[in-house]
């Protein structure tokens, strides 16, 4: 029977925490000096609960109107400071460098190199739009000296329009709080595919003055929008002079979409829409040790050092994953043909999985050294609630499980060890556990930092597979055994040489993938695939620079993986400094070996391997684009201060001699073309109020 918390339980569960915060929060003193700030109280040494005694007068350190602004993720102790280089697009893009979309940013994507699913327990499935979505992994909490807010907004041609924004600012030396707005949007230049993604997140962290209690929390909420278009009628049809105008190019879904700029106008015809939120809790309390320091005769700091902490985690989260067509197209018979449904025309339909998960987490932090905060023992617990709706059913699902996890890094900082673990006692995904190990030596600046590790998964597939969810419809396996994925790793990074080696190993078992548009296999035969790359900085002059990136991977057998054997990226780059401004300006270059290209399935927003599918709309020959040019953009990137300019020029490789124009475009899927001719304009200004 499952184990679920009754809806009167969980209002209360949730209004006792929040009050009991409220109630912490007005017991501390708001106000002190910012002296000795950790960060977000993550942390170990710190101010004790008595008062310092303070100098008579005060003076000032000359600090006063500066800032200085760091931050940390929620899971680390780690402090990281804002990154002020300005060489590399992906600081600002959502789509990042080695991701290809369907050929227009917000629409679906994935990486040029294997990335396999290594999570176990439940997991919806729905992965396509993820680089586009706040998430509490990559949540960044904030400290800093003054109200800090910084401003983007990224335009290129075709009215594609990237906006961010976000504050953070200390309200006193205990307590901070951020709030991130991200929107991204553009029409695309074939039909179809207009992208509209609106994020928001507002989050907080509060330690007490006496350093025992910390609470972390917050919400973010990710709506995004795509328009599907099916891929081109005639997979060919691109390279004909029929259509000069791209938008023209008749496609298997849409109709006859007209061209909207407004990106705004979120009204979605036909096409993917994926919501998702989550509010979390976390609170800790320490016990631990006492210490002094001694700064002159009327100034004592107190510390505190923790041996023991408790946390508890609570997180809300729900998830609307939906597919709409308010107007089928019954021209092009493409859901019939592919789907087999949607013989007869019909005013529309709406296909939709929906999911609420409930998450409570009781964790114990041991401290076996008292001044080294990055040594530590955690163990803990998590009772998972699931409830799905379905077209069909309604189904509640829970899921109880243990996790560990140790972490050492020695105090000079030459070793760290880390291993940590996670089995699923009882539930919908019992059986499923994750292991993984790490251990990296420092071995001097002339060999440099080395790592090597080991993670294996055993894991239930993704429901989108499953029978229950409102997505499936094919003929699928009577049941799926569950995978059980493997890797070894290593990395060696020498500073001297400013290189970085890493090799990668897998070994895949129970591989579920889709076959076709709709149908559900896994391939049960193991197979491996290796992995190497090579990130080397080339100084060729004073000002001028070599970025290189390198990529080599090879599967074995006959898997149902196709991916390019060799993948680079360079930039060629003149960076220079002359008083305040910092210019970086130079050419960078993609390049991928050919292979046969994955299709796309848009009901189901998956990404499918081409094995010969009789039900292709181009035909049961697996295509290789084997004309495909590099990818070629020019750039010229500054900042002064903390106000940063970006422009760029993308697919310069597109440009056709005869007849002249930017229409030779490269193809990143079965069906689908990246655009022609970009021009992109950004400024990024950050303000100390």
């Amino acid at each position: 029977m499952p184990l679920r918390l009754s809806s009167i339980t969980r209002v209360w569960i949730v209004l006792s925490l929040v009050l009991g915060c409220v109630q912490g929060l007005r017991a501390q003193n708001p106000f002190g000096n910012l002296q000795g700030m950790n960060g977000g109280g993550m942390g170990n040494s710190s101010n004790s609960g008595q008062k310092p005694k303070k100098d008579s007068l005060k003076h000032r350190t000359g600090l006063e109107d500066t800032l200085t602004i760091t931050y940390r993720f929620m899971d680390s102790t780690h402090v990281y400071k804002m990154d002020t280089s300005i060489a590399d697009i992906d600081k600002w893009y959502p789509l990042p460098a080695n991701y290809r979309s369907l050929g227009n940013v917000g629409t679906a994507a994935k990486p040029e190199e294997f990335s396999p699913n290594m999570r176990a327990g439940w997991d919806a499935g729905f992965h396509s739009l993820d680089i586009y979505r706040f998430n509490w992994d990559s949540t960044r909490f904030y400290t800093t000296t003054r109200p800090y807010t910084e401003m983007m907004y990224y335009l290129g041609s075709a009215s594609e329009q990237d906006i961010n924004v976000l504050h953070t600012q200390n309200i006193n030396q205990h307590w901070n709080f951020a709030l991130h707005y991200h929107l991204t949007g553009a029409p695309g230049q074939f039909k179809s595919q207009k992208s509209n993604h609106n994020n928001y997140s507002m989050y907080t962290w509060y330690e007490s003055p006496r350093k025992r209690y910390h609470l972390y929390g917050g919400f973010y909420f990710n709506n995004l929008k795509v328009q599907e278009n099916g891929g081109f009628t005639n997979d060919s049809i691109i390279n004909t002079s029929e259509y000069p105008q791209r938008f023209q190019i008749p496609t298997n879904l849409g109709g006859n979409t007209s061209y909207q700029s407004n990106i705004f106008n979120t009204a979605l015809s036909t096409g993917t829409h994926y919501e998702d939120y989550s509010i979390m809790l976390r609170q800790q309390y320490d016990l631990g040790q006492q210490d002094s320091v001694v700064v002159n005769d009327s100034t004592t700091y107190y510390l505190f050092y923790a041996r023991l902490r408790m946390q508890y985690t609570i997180q809300l989260n729900g998830y609307n994953y939906s597919y709409v067509d308010n107007s089928p197209d019954s021209s092009t018979h493409f859901y019939q043909n592919v789907y087999d449904f949607l013989s007869t025309p019909l005013p529309g339909f709406l296909i939709q999985d929906k999911w609420s998960q409930i998450l409570n987490d009781f964790s114990l932090f041991q401290y076996p050294v008292a001044k080294n905060p990055s040594q530590y023992l955690t163990e803990g617990i998590t009772l998972e609630n699931l409830k799905g709706t379905f077209s069909s059913s309604v189904q509640e699902f829970y899921n109880v499980y243990g996790h560990a996890e140790y972490r050492n890094q020695t105090r000079n900082k030459k070793w760290d060890i880390e291993l940590n673990g996670k089995l699923y006692f009882e539930g919908y995904n019992v059986g499923n556990y994750e292991a993984y190990a790490a251990l990296t030596r420092y071995l001097g600046k002339n060999v440099g930092l080395l790592q090597v590790g080991f993670q294996n998964v055993n894991r239930t597939p993704s429901f989108v597979f499953e029978k229950a969810s409102s997505f499936n419809f094919g003929t699928n396996p009577s049941s799926l055994s569950n995978e059980n994925n493997t890797q070894l790793f290593g990395y060696l990074y020498q500073p001297l040489l400013k290189l970085n080696l890493g090799a990668h190993y897998y070994l895949m078992t129970n591989y579920t993938y889709l076959k076709d548009y709709m149908g559900v296999d896994q391939y049960t035969s193991p197979f491996n695939l290796l992995q190497f790359s090579a990130v080397k900085e080339f100084k060729l002059t004073r000002h001028w620079t070599w970025y290189g990136e390198f990529y080599v991977q090879q599967v074995t057998g006959d898997a149902p993986v196709h991916l390019p054997a060799f993948y680079t990226r360079n930039r060629i780059l003149y960076q220079t400094k002359y008083r305040k401004l910092n210019l970086a300006t130079g050419f960078e270059v993609k390049y991928a070996s050919p292979f046969k290209v994955d299709n796309y399935s848009p009901l189901l927003g998956q990404f499918f391997p081409q094995l010969g599918q009789k039900d292709s709309p181009y035909g049961t020959s697996p295509v290789t684009y084997s004309n495909n040019r590099p990818d070629v953009a020019a750039f010229v990137h500054f900042r002064i201060r903390t106000f940063y300019l970006v422009t760029r020029l993308e697919n310069l490789n597109t440009l056709n001699i005869s007849p002249f124009g930017f229409k030779a475009n490269n193809r990143p899927y079965l069906g689908y073309a990246d655009p022609g001719l970009l021009f992109h304009f950004g400024v990024i200004w950050g303000f100390v109020n």
